[in-house]
């Protein structure tokens, strides 16, 4: 009962929040509301924190109510369990049907997740929010599916079963980037593989990651670097952590200093 009240909330405050109402469950509807939610950043400075203050491994994972209004409070985000998570409650809400499905990546498996969404014509969609896609992409099984958002284009084809392989193509590359499998996983095995996350190796670094309109951005510790597909660009924040955190990404620099000091200490600590 509590899980799915702190649903209801979170989709009442997403949808207020972006000026959107539930409509029809169709492909329109279900655009609209995963590009909205694009403009979430992929960040792990709230769960960097959540992990440094000592919380029990049952009680690190952040609800949709609580993701929802720290976005409109602090401008933060979470990574792909609590984005997926949230974004599956804000569907829900609106009426479409839908799953986690996991994904693996060079440095692991069961690592990425995202959701299979079904729009009410029975077709099948991939909607992505930590990688930030910000449209929907149609699998149908077996065929390969692809779309290009700031000069990059990103395929993904058909694997083993009834899995997909995301590759990115860019500047004359093609890098493969996960595996996801279609099958829906259930609570108890998507809650545990998000439990497993907070000792992953990337959690020893600060990320944050955001599409705009125009741009990627992506920043790793002290270094920003900003892409167009094109052009590239990469800034030392040093010192100015906090202040380029909030200009660039949104986040609050009560968040970002926070993280930044927690971080400083760690790397003393390792």
């Amino acid at each position: 009962m509590e899980q799915r009240t702190a649903s209801k909330n979170a989709a009442r405050m997403f949808l207020d929040h972006f000026g959107l109402l539930p409509g029809r469950t169709d492909v329109l509807s279900l655009s609209r509301i995963v590009d909205e939610f694009s403009r979430i950043p992929w960040e792990n400075l709230t769960k960097f924190l959540v992990k440094a203050s000592g919380i029990p491994r049952e009680g690190r994972l952040r609800s949709p109510d609580i993701v929802i209004r720290q976005h409109i409070e602090d401008g933060t985000g979470g990574t792909c369990f609590s984005l997926t998570d949230t974004l599956g409650a804000v569907l829900s809400f609106a009426g479409f049907r839908c799953f986690p499905v996991m994904a693996d990546m060079n440095h692991g498996m069961n690592i990425h997740c995202a959701l299979s969404v079904f729009t009410s014509d029975g077709e099948r969609y991939l909607a992505d929010p930590g990688y930030l896609v910000p449209l929907p992409v149609r699998i149908p099984r077996g065929i390969a599916a692809g779309t290009e958002i700031h000069g990059q284009r990103m395929v993904w084809e058909p694997s083993a079963g009834d899995s997909y392989d995301l590759f990115t193509m860019e500047d004359g590359g093609r890098t493969w980037r996960y595996r996801v499998r279609m099958a829906p996983v259930d609570r108890e095995e998507f809650v545990l593989h998000w439990q497993n996350s907070f000792e992953a190796a990337g959690m020893n670094s600060l990320h944050a990651n955001l599409r705009l309109d125009r741009q990627r951005l992506s920043a790793h510790n002290m270094n920003l670097r900003r892409t167009d597909g094109v052009d590239r660009s990469n800034e030392k924040l040093r010192d100015r952590y906090p202040l380029m955190m909030e200009e660039n990404f949104g986040i609050s620099r009560r968040i970002a200093m926070e993280a930044e000091t927690e971080w400083r200490r760690s790397c003393l600590v390792r």
